[in-house]
């Protein structure tokens, strides 16, 4: 039960806050790497989901209220980045820097699309986990 509940713990966590995730499963997990792959991607794909479809919502609530607020010096590089390199460019850098909540409502706010927005996230999602447990299973296999 307990296992459960640490792995449930993992997903939602994931869903926000992507990259603390993947720092500390890759630092201090005993499971297989396969496991934390699957734990990591699909905790995203729920974050990658939910921010997509209701982060207009969230925002225009967050607009509202104003309980945070955004430096212009930060959205000044978002839309850099969006210039530079297109939605493809911010979809790229939204698991490890933007943050899955962040990047989802900004790159929803760019593109009218959503299903296309949830598309390349979802895919951006996975294969950066992919990616980096790939190379912890890698270099366990070489050990």
């Amino acid at each position: 039960m307990t296992d459960f509940l640490e792995i449930a713990g993992w997903i939602l966590l994931s869903s926000v806050k992507y990259i603390v995730v993947i720092i500390a499963l890759l630092a201090h997990s005993s499971r297989f790497w396969l496991y934390d792959m699957l734990i990591v991607s699909v905790g995203g794909s729920i974050g990658v989901s939910v921010f997509t479809f209701l982060g207009s919502l969230i925002s225009k609530f967050f607009e509202r209220y104003s309980f945070f607020k955004v430096s212009y010096k930060n959205l000044r590089r978002v839309v850099l980045v969006k210039k530079g390199y297109g939605l493809i460019g911010l979809v790229f850098l939204t698991p490890l820097i933007l943050g899955v909540p962040f990047g989802c409502i900004i790159t929803t706010l760019f593109e009218p699309d959503k299903m296309k927005v949830f598309r390349m996230q979802l895919i951006s999602v996975i294969l950066w986990s992919v990616f980096l447990f790939g190379c912890k299973g890698l270099i366990q296999f070489l050990n």
